[in-house]
């Protein structure tokens, strides 16, 4: 068995483990509110979606669908931050990215760009802990012009 085959069974164990909790669970109550960031498990995905347990997640649905629904609608974080020039860091490679600084957000283990055209509706099952939440005023709103470059709104 290849690889990749491995982590798909290991991740099909996890599914049914996720699935289980959800169904003990009513996450329908489970307030998130927009802003909150959590480490979310998307497991073994197909081509270049984003993979693995534990990866950070911005939460960006509005609150009063966090209050009624199941699911969530979050944009991943990645610590590989990508700038026009590595050297003077002045200018991110890509405009749908935002950059959160470890400096601000001590509950981040590096500093992070929020990757806005990596949108994607998860169950609150799939969260896993609460890390932070980030200024509304300041960041949040930064990072909603960049989900509107993403979706061209």
């Amino acid at each position: 068995m290849d690889d990749k085959a491995k982590k798909l069974a290991r991740w099909f164990c996890v599914k049914m483990y996720l699935q289980e909790k959800h169904e003990n669970n009513n996450f329908r109550n489970w307030f998130t509110v927009r802003g909150d960031i959590y480490t979310c498990h998307f497991g073994e995905n197909i081509g270049d979606e984003k993979c693995g347990i534990g990866r950070p997640v911005l939460i960006v649905s509005a609150d009063n669908i966090n209050r009624k629904s199941g699911n969530v609608i979050v944009v991943t974080l990645s610590k590989n931050i990508k700038w026009e020039d590595p050297i003077t860091k002045r200018k991110l490679k890509y405009d749908t990215h935002y950059v959160l600084k470890k400096s601000k957000y001590p509950q981040l283990a590096f500093d992070s760009a929020v990757q806005c055209e990596d949108i994607r509706v998860v169950s609150k099952a799939r969260l896993g802990q609460y890390i932070c939440s980030v200024d509304l005023a300041t960041d949040m709103k930064q990072i909603k012009k960049r989900l509107k470059s993403a979706l061209q709104l």
